[in-house]
C-alpha cells in the first residue's frame, strides 16, 4: 500500500518518509493592514491596498455612518452578505 503525497505516515508521523519526496513549503505573502503605494496620478499622491480584514472594517464603518443605506443607489441593506464595495456595474468595460 502506498501513501499519498500529502498523507501523514502512521509509523513516522511525517509527510516525507517511506520513499516520498520532501514537500517544500513555499511561504505565502500575507497582506497585513493597509499598504500605501505612491501614485503621482492619484489626487492624494498614493493609493491604498487593504487586506480583507481592513476592508471589512471599512465597510462596517461606512454602513454605520450611512445609516444602512447604499451611497451609490440609496437602497437600504437588509443582509450583510449583500454588501460589496461597489455593486453598480461600471459602463466602461462592458457594463453599458
Amino acid at each position: 500500500m502506498r501513501l499519498r503525497r500529502n498523507q501523514v505516515c502512521p509509523i513516522h508521523h511525517s509527510r516525507s518518509c517511506c520513499g516520498r519526496e520532501v514537500i517544500l513549503r513555499i511561504p505565502t505573502v500575507k497582506q497585513l493592514g493597509i499598504r500605501r503605494i505612491e501614485d503621482p496620478h492619484h489626487p492624494r499622491g498614493y493609493r491604498e491596498l487593504r487586506s480583507n480584514g481592513e476592508m471589512r472594517k471599512l465597510l462596517t464603518r461606512k454602513i454605520v455612518s450611512q445609516n444602512r443605506k447604499c451611497a451609490l443607489c440609496g437602497a437600504e441593506f437588509t443582509d450583510y452578505s449583500d454588501i460589496v464595495p461597489d455593486h453598480i456595474n461600471p459602463r466602461g468595460m462592458g457594463g453599458a
